[in-house]
C-alpha cells in the first residue's frame, strides 16, 4: 500500500455513552472505517498539495464534540473545485480496497460529488438496493466540490434550476437505457425503452451529467463573494460560504486524529445550524443505509438479490393458491 492505515486502539470499538446517547460497538466499527478513509484522504491531499475542510455535521462534531456527533454515521468534507479536480485526476493514488468514486469513473453515479469508499465493506442506500447499480457501494466519506456562487439572484436561480434539471434527466435516461430491467419497469419506462436507439442518438445520460457539472462551474472564473455545494443542493443558501472563510486552515481534534477546518468555521456553523453549541439528540442523515463493516458490498448485494428473488417467488406462489 502507498499509504499507512489509521492506527486505532482496540478500546475505541467498545460501546460507549456520549452526551447521553449510546454509541454501539457496531457503530464504532463503522466510524473506524470512515476515520481510516479520512486518514487516507489526508495523506493523498498532503502529497498533492491540496486542501480539504470538514463540512456540515463533521465540522459541527469537530468543534462541539472533538469528534463524531454521537448519533451521526458519516463524514463530510469539502474543497475548492480546482483542488477537487486535482484529487479526481489522481484517483489512482488510492489502492484497493480504497476507491475514489465520482461521476466520470462510476457508471450510474449521479451524486455530483465524490465519495471515497472502502470496497471491503457495505453502505447501500435502502431505496436503491433493488436498482442493481454496478458501482462501488462500500462505506464512504463524502467529498463536496465548492463552486462560485453568482450574486445576481435571477442568474443564481436559473443556474440552480438547470443543475437539478440536467441531473434528473441523466438519472431517467440511465434507468431507461443502460440500467433498464423490464421485469421492474413501469409501462411508461417500457415505452421509453423501445425508442432507446433514437434517444441515444440525440442525448445520453453521461452527456446530461456533464452538462450538470459544467453548469455548476459556470461562474468559477468570475470574482464572487460566496462558494457553495452547487452540484449537491444548489438552492440551499445555508450551504453558501464566504470565500474569505477559507483564507486560512486550522487543525482541530477529531477522535484520535486532527481534521482541517476553515478559519471562518463559526460563520459556517451559525449559518447552517443557528446556535450550534446547543444540541438535541437526533438521528443521522444516513439512517436509510444498510451498513455492514465486515462484508464486501458485492457479496452483500449478491445476497440481497438472492433473498429478494426468493421472496418474490414465494410471494407469487402464495398468491396463486
Amino acid at each position: 500500500m502507498k499509504y499507512k492505515k489509521l492506527p486505532i486502539d482496540e478500546s475505541f470499538y467498545q460501546e460507549e455513552v456520549r452526551c447521553g446517547y449510546t454509541v454501539s460497538a457496531e457503530m464504532k466499527k463503522i466510524w473506524a472505517v470512515e476515520l481510516d478513509l479520512l486518514y487516507q484522504l489526508q495523506q493523498v491531499c498532503d502529497k498533492l498539495g491540496i486542501h480539504y475542510y470538514a463540512s456540515g455535521g463533521t465540522l459541527l462534531g469537530a468543534i462541539r464534540h472533538k469528534g463524531m456527533i454521537p448519533w451521526d454515521d458519516d463524514i463530510d468534507v469539502m474543497m475548492m473545485r480546482d483542488d477537487y479536480e486535482t484529487l479526481c485526476a489522481h484517483a489512482d493514488e488510492f489502492e484497493d480496497p480504497y476507491f475514489l468514486q465520482f461521476g466520470k469513473n462510476s457508471e450510474g453515479y449521479f451524486h455530483g460529488h465524490a465519495q471515497l469508499r472502502n470496497g471491503n465493506t457495505t453502505a447501500v442506500v435502502k431505496t436503491e438496493a433493488h436498482l442493481h447499480y454496478s458501482f462501488n457501494q462500500g462505506i464512504f466519506i463524502d467529498i463536496f466540490p465548492l463552486d462560485h456562487v453568482i450574486g445576481d439572484k435571477k442568474l443564481r436561480r436559473r443556474q440552480a434550476v438547470l443543475i437539478d434539471k440536467y441531473r434528473d434527466i441523466a438519472k431517467k435516461l440511465y434507468r431507461t437505457t443502460k440500467n433498464y430491467r423490464p421485469e421492474e419497469a413501469s409501462r411508461l419506462r417500457k415505452a421509453a425503452h423501445m425508442v432507446t436507439p433514437l434517444i441515444n442518438r440525440v442525448v445520453s445520460y453521461d452527456q446530461m451529467y456533464a452538462k450538470m457539472e459544467a453548469e455548476a462551474q459556470r461562474y468559477n472564473n468570475v470574482p464572487t463573494d460566496y462558494v457553495g455545494k452547487l452540484t449537491y443542493s444548489p438552492f440551499n443558501v445555508k450551504l453558501y460560504d464566504l470565500v474569505s472563510e477559507f483564507d486560512e486552515t486550522l487543525y482541530v481534534d477529531f477522535e484520535m486524529m486532527k481534521i482541517a477546518v476553515p478559519v471562518g468555521y463559526e460563520k459556517h456553523l451559525r449559518r447552517q445550524f443557528g446556535n450550534y453549541m446547543e444540541f438535541v439528540i437526533g438521528t443521522s442523515d444516513h439512517g436509510s443505509v444498510y451498513f455492514d463493516p465486515d462484508t464486501p458490498y458485492d457479496v452483500w448485494l449478491d445476497r440481497f438479490e438472492q433473498e429478494h428473488t426468493a421472496t418474490g417467488i414465494r410471494t407469487k406462489a402464495a398468491g396463486e393458491k
